[in-house]
């Protein structure tokens, strides 16, 4: 068993995520999207610092100016921007088929690092691409996924799309900014010093926005809702904190693409989730078109 602790761990991860991205779904429903953000960015920076503190030995990273701005600018671009417009997304289109959006990060990672920074992108990866696509292009133009006939809260609108999208997008970038200032770091331990500056830089200036558009009083109303501390409070300890504990021990235990295509699984868990939490029922396409998108992410992490 011992020896499989990596893929365990992986496995942990996506159904960490897939549960998180639930409870911000109910958390969202409570309140709004927006402050569900403000909240788990707090709660993670508590978190993170505390765990920053014990593992690495110190509160404030020692790192140099350059890393600190590369990863503030990747804090504000994918925790503050894009995880809000994914948030969103959970409230439109739902979790499930936000979070298959969501499957589509390596091939924006995969394709800009193929145009910008001369990595070789091999024909079998363009077939995964290709394959990866397509499953998610299934779901979506599935008619019948969200349709009158359905009683899921949730529909497949072309604003929805986009807010996933704009997540997805946002989660591609903070990932090539945080990869580009990790090679620049001298923490012991990279992953968790860069998720510890970029969770303080999107925490910073989505509560900087928020003092400035004059919400602040209205956020901190917000907890006289028990319903939505629960939420907020589950989310941000099963994401944030534990979500990304378990993907550290996954890199570090397994094989990258073992480890990677493990942690892809959330929207293939989502499925049987979102009928038992939200009652949708998702039809045999959308099921068939997730299992081959993950089978063409699979195949860009494996190959």
């Amino acid at each position: 068993m011992s020896n499989l602790i990596g893929e365990i761990a992986a496995l942990a991860t996506s159904v960490l995520w897939a549960s998180s991205s639930t409870f911000f779904t109910l958390g969202g429903k409570r309140q709004s999207p927006q402050m569900m953000n403000r909240w788990r960015l707090i709660g993670a920076l508590f978190l993170l610092g505390l765990f920053h503190l014990i593992i690495v030995g110190s509160l404030v990273p020692s790192e140099s100016l350059l890393v600190w701005l590369i990863l503030a600018l990747s804090g504000i671009i994918g925790l503050s921007v894009g995880d809000g417009l994914l948030f969103w997304s959970y409230l439109k289109v739902g979790p499930r088929v936000s979070m298959l959006v969501m499957s589509l990060g390596p091939i924006v990672t995969t394709s800009v690092a193929w145009l910008m920074m001369d990595e070789t992108l091999s024909w079998y990866k363009i077939i995964a691409i290709g394959i990866t696509l397509s499953g998610v292009s299934w779901v979506v133009t599935d008619r019948k996924n969200g349709g009158s006939s359905n009683r899921s809260p949730f529909r497949i609108t072309t604003l929805g799309l986009l807010l996933a999208f704009g997540g997805m997008l946002g989660q591609a970038i903070q990932i090539l900014l945080a990869k580009d200032a990790m090679s620049r770091m001298i923490s012991d331990n990279p992953p968790l010093t860069a998720t510890y500056i970029r969770i303080f830089w999107g925490a910073v200036s989505i509560w900087f926005a928020t003092i400035v558009l004059q919400r602040g009083r209205r956020s901190f109303s917000a907890f006289r809702d028990k319903g939505f501390i629960l939420w907020v409070s589950l989310a941000t300890f099963f994401g944030p904190f534990l979500g990304i504990w378990a993907s550290f021990i996954a890199v570090d235990n397994a094989p990258i693409g073992v480890a990677s295509t493990l942690m892809a699984l959330p929207p293939l868990l989502m499925i049987p989730i979102s009928f038992f939490v939200f009652k949708e029922r998702p039809t045999y396409r959308s099921v068939i078109g997730t299992v081959v998108c993950l089978i063409g992410v699979s195949m860009i992490f494996l190959l």
